[in-house]
């Protein structure tokens, strides 16, 4: 299923946001090879590097240090982390789970095979591990500018 306006306006909004960081590269829907399937997160986020416009590739098979899910309105939180579950197993540090309804981002984090999660609704989500802070209220704010 195609990405929603809703989704589609909080991933434009959170790769803005991360790139304002300008500590990593940031990336949309990167496929990801995992065990020879594909995945593809929302949002990936890299150390800094450069495109190669002559030489490119149709499946990461380094994982991202951060890889977001943006829940849709077809998809279950369960169906979200067991997603997670996969590519901590193959290597990304932390992943985000972003909920449109209650306006919140959990972070997943995975230390020695166990998960632990953190959730911001309001106020400033700080990830320590990557050392990015975003404003919450901002990411979900939907007036117009003025």
């Amino acid at each position: 299923m195609s990405p929603s306006f809703n989704h589609s306006y909080l991933q434009a909004k959170l790769v803005a946001e991360l790139l304002n960081t300008k500590k990593y590269t940031v990336l949309s829907e990167l496929s990801l090879e995992i065990d020879n399937k594909e995945y593809r997160p929302d949002i990936c986020l890299y150390s800094l590097r450069k495109a190669n416009f002559l030489q490119d590739i149709a499946r990461m098979q380094e994982m991202p240090l951060l890889a977001v899910e943006i829940l849709s309105i077809s998809q279950t939180v369960q169906e979200a982390t067991d997603k997670f579950e996969i590519y901590f197993k193959a290597g990304v540090k932390v992943c985000w789970l972003v909920m449109p309804i209650p306006s919140s981002i959990t972070i997943f984090k995975n230390t020695d095979g166990l998960t632990t999660a953190e959730t911001y609704s309001q106020g400033e989500l700080h990830d320590p591990l990557l050392d990015i802070k975003i404003s919450i209220d901002a990411l979900f704010d939907v007036s117009l500018p003025s």
